[in-house]
């Protein structure tokens, strides 16, 4: 007989520890002893624990909706783990304390054995490839079970069908943009376009059960995050028909709360608070025609950072540990369509955004210099939003500083520019030699 933790880690993959199948029980469990002590008064007295719950009491029809709270909670934490360890790479940050944790990420020198992009979960440090596999498992898991369900049994069964397939999609989407490679459910090594296929897959399940229950905004965020992977995989005129399907001020946000670790906005806890990140040289003093773009906040304190070395540029996007994240936008559904057209159009979606934002127009008919202002345009709108790490992939830019240059505290800069498969994957997935 296998216990539930057992049937979790076949399910989910090598990649799932019982510490992370444990993650899962408990933080769906925990949420239900939440409620019910709720409608009691008092959690007093609640003698259960989430780490004894079994799987198979916690995923009923009865649970459907915090099963998808579940899975929205652990993308959520991954997604701020993602930006500010992705960020690091991409120069969008810079690592600026004694700590040793963060060094790899600005280094850009990858451990695949012991390194904390491959080890760490959200609840211990600043992982990348365990909370977003945490996170992509739990969403397919709850998917899984609300098709095996009926509309009689669940309330609202397509809007959390929807739900659940646009977080996968998300998940997916981070993996193949930061990850070299990813496996799924014991499954092969899939490098990203195989992962973006499937991210291309969950949103339209998403589509299409946000289209049938009448959600506005779910449908927006499908076509966002449907775009998005299409643009991953050079799918321009796909991800330019989804693009242009999206309601103009869309927004859709992760949101966060300063009461729990995991629920921080970590971009705020490293930057702002624990002052040992600091905002990347590059992203200083961001600029278009003369003036100062109010995209990138970001000021310079008049101190040091936590390793009294480096000046403490601070980023002022995100106010507070409970500032939301935007996951999907229509500013990036205008400047999805953009790429995928350029020419008039793309000009035109660029001073839609300038506009916005209070430059002066960009006028060109060269489609190589509305390329480049393309490029210049995401950095500045998706600045700590997750977009910067793909886009040095998809787009081959350079990596700034450039590999081979110094490191402040010794070596030097490395080449990488994703993240590589964690050892504990290859050695644990018998379809990976």
């Amino acid at each position: 007989m296998h216990s539930s933790e057992d049937h979790i880690k076949r399910r989910r993959g090598a990649n799932t520890t019982p510490h992370v199948a444990r993650e899962y029980l408990g933080n769906v469990a925990l949420m239900i002893l939440l409620v019910e002590a709720t409608a009691c008064g008092s959690l007093v007295g609640v003698e259960s624990s989430p780490s004894r719950v079994d799987a198979t009491a916690v995923e009923t029809p009865a649970n459907a909706a915090l099963l998808v709270s579940g899975a929205a909670a652990n993308f959520t934490c991954a997604f701020a783990d993602y930006i500010t360890g992705a960020g690091l790479v991409s120069g969008e940050l810079q690592w600026a304390s004694t700590s040793p944790w963060g060094r790899e990420y600005d280094q850009r020198v990858f451990n695949p054995a012991s390194g904390f992009y491959a080890t760490q979960t959200c609840d211990t440090g600043l992982g990348i490839y365990k909370p977003l596999s945490t996170a992509r498992w739990q969403a397919d898991h709850t998917l899984e079970l609300l098709k095996g369900w009926t509309d009689q049994q669940v309330q609202n069964r397509q809007a959390l069908i929807a739900t659940a397939a646009a977080y996968s999609g998300y998940a997916h989407v981070l993996l193949g943009e930061g990850m070299c490679s990813a496996a799924f459910d014991l499954g092969p090594e899939l490098k990203p376009d195989a992962i973006f296929v499937r991210a291309e897959d969950r949103f339209t399940q998403a589509l299409t059960a946000a289209q049938a229950a009448s959600l506005p905004n779910m449908t927006n965020l499908a076509l966002v995050g449907r775009a998005r992977a299409r643009l991953d995989l050079g799918k321009k005129a796909e991800a330019a028909a989804d693009a242009q399907l999206v309601t103009d001020g869309f927004v859709f946000n992760a949101t966060y709360s300063a009461a729990r670790f995991r629920t921080n906005n970590f971009i705020f806890a490293n930057v702002n608070r624990d002052e040992g990140v600091v905002v990347g040289a590059s992203f200083r003093a961001m600029a278009y025609s003369g003036t100062s773009d109010p995209r990138v906040g970001v000021r310079n304190v008049g101190r040091l950072a936590a390793d009294h070395v480096t000046p403490l540029w601070v980023q002022t996007k995100y106010a507070s540990l409970d500032a939301a994240v935007p996951i999907a936008t229509y500013r990036e559904a205008l400047l999805i369509s953009a790429e995928a057209q350029l020419g008039q159009p793309a000009v035109d979606a660029i001073n839609k955004l300038h506009a916005r934002a209070g430059l002066a127009p960009f006028s060109s008919t060269d489609n190589a210099q509305i390329m480049q202002q393309i490029i210049y345009e995401r950095r500045a709108e998706f600045f700590l939003e997750s977009q910067a790490l793909g886009d040095i992939r998809r787009l081959s830019l350079p990596l700034t500083p450039a590999a081979g240059v110094p490191y402040p505290s010794g070596g030097t800069y490395g080449s990488q520019s994703c993240f590589p498969l964690p050892d504990n994957e290859r050695l644990n997935n018998p379809n990976i030699s």
